[in-house]
């Protein structure tokens, strides 16, 4: 239990540290993570180019999701929350 609290902090760490370097504060990660939840919750098949679009609709500008925050985020709901996520990667 002890690792994967460590995990988890290491990743919200990186999270934080990534979307940081986009202008975001502390409470807009959290915000962001929330509602990427939201976005993802009812289960489905999504793109980094969709969660950035439903994203838009709620209120945030810009691409701010990538590739790399929506590796932590689904690690921060899998730990956290035991959110089963299924990745698929396109060339």
């Amino acid at each position: 239990m002890q690792e994967q609290n460590q995990t988890t902090i290491d990743v919200c760490t990186s999270l934080f540290w990534h979307l940081s370097d986009k202008g975001l504060g502390p409470s807009e990660v959290n915000r962001l993570v929330k509602d990427v939840f939201c976005i993802l919750q009812d289960g489905g098949t999504f793109t980094v180019g969709f969660i950035n679009h439903q994203l838009h609709s709620m209120g945030w500008t810009g691409h701010i999701i990538d590739e790399d925050a929506i590796e932590l985020v689904l690690t921060i709901l899998k730990n956290e929350f035991e959110y089963s996520v299924s990745t698929h990667t396109v060339h």
